[in-house]
């Protein structure tokens, strides 16, 4: 089968970052308490304007791409499924990494690392534009994915058409359930779903 996995809140824990760096930094710099933790971006947490938003981006983003490690399991269960010859396609959305300037080859460069540095092998990574919603359909149905595992509920609703979705369980994903997507709580769980 060919498999997609989504990064950031699937091979990371990015709610977990934002929650422990965010309500500090908003609160110093700006006054500005969290008003909903269970929303997928910040700028939805706190309510902000984009310059605030842009200004927590700039003091995190490093320390974000760099240093947040890959979910337990994650590695493992990864390594077994291409053991079983499963193809393994890393599609994301990460900010940046469709650009052609510097900060989208710098992006694409340290994506890459991580994944390497965290143990995570794949058979092709595939570099999704952000801004459009369908994006991740369209890799999906270029690439033949049978199933993607994914956390954001705009990606789950444009992909659920074409491919079964892995929904990985957050908060800010409680109202995605269908057909043809299984939630699942962590990677151990994935494993056995799919063999």
């Amino acid at each position: 089968m060919n498999i997609g996995i989504d990064v950031d809140g699937v091979l990371n824990d990015s709610h977990s970052f934002n929650l422990k760096h965010a309500p500090p930094f908003f609160k110093k710099k700006f006054n500005r308490d969290i008003v909903d933790e269970n929303q997928y971006d910040i700028r939805d947490m706190f309510v902000c304007p984009l310059d605030e938003f842009a200004t927590y981006w700039k003091k995190h983003l490093f320390a974000y791409t760099v240093f947040e490690p890959a979910r337990k399991s994650a590695k493992k269960i990864i390594r077994s499924l291409r053991k079983d010859g499963h193809k393994i396609y890393i599609i994301t959305k990460r900010v940046f990494t469709c650009r052609e300037d510097f900060a989208g080859k710098l992006m694409r460069f340290l994506l890459k690392n991580w994944l390497w540095r965290n143990g995570i092998r794949y058979d092709e990574i595939i570099f999704c534009d952000s801004e459009i919603p369908d994006s991740k359909r369209t890799a999906c149905t270029s690439k033949n994915i049978d199933i993607m595992i994914d956390d954001e509920q705009v990606n789950i609703d444009a992909i659920v058409s074409v491919a079964r979705v892995i929904c990985f369980d957050t908060c800010y994903n409680q109202q995605c359930e269908g057909e043809n997507i299984t939630r699942v709580y962590n990677w151990d769980e994935i494993y056995p779903l799919i063999k």
